[in-house]
């Protein structure tokens, strides 16, 4: 008896799933999907300000030039983006640019 049903399972099985269409076994989705409300701005916490601060003073920044072994270091410019210093080394004038929030220098 138990071997008839046994048989009969084995067969009907994969004539059962045969007999399901592509789009039925396209929607078969083992993941679930938990939709998620966006939060209303009255209840959004209020964001950061974003403050993009030097890591360098304009005044550290030549003194890390003449480090380097520049001499008559002279600031042209100082904002918040690029330090830029006219230096001298080995007789000539330079013209060095400096990233304030890494230190990075190069010439221009």
């Amino acid at each position: 008896m138990f071997s008839k049903l046994a048989l009969a399972a084995a067969v009907a099985l994969p004539l059962g799933m045969l007999g399901l269409s592509g789009a039925a076994l396209a929607d078969y989705n083992t993941h679930y999907y938990i939709p998620v409300k966006p939060i209303a701005s009255a209840h959004r916490p209020a964001a950061a300000p974003m403050l993009h601060r030097a890591a360098l003073t304009c005044a550290a920044a030549g003194r890390m030039i003449r480090a380097d072994g520049y001499k008559n270091v002279k600031a042209r410019d100082c904002d918040d983006r690029n330090f830029v210093f006219h230096a001298v080394r080995h007789g000539r004038a330079v013209l060095l640019h400096v990233n304030p929030r890494n230190g990075h220098v190069w010439r221009a």
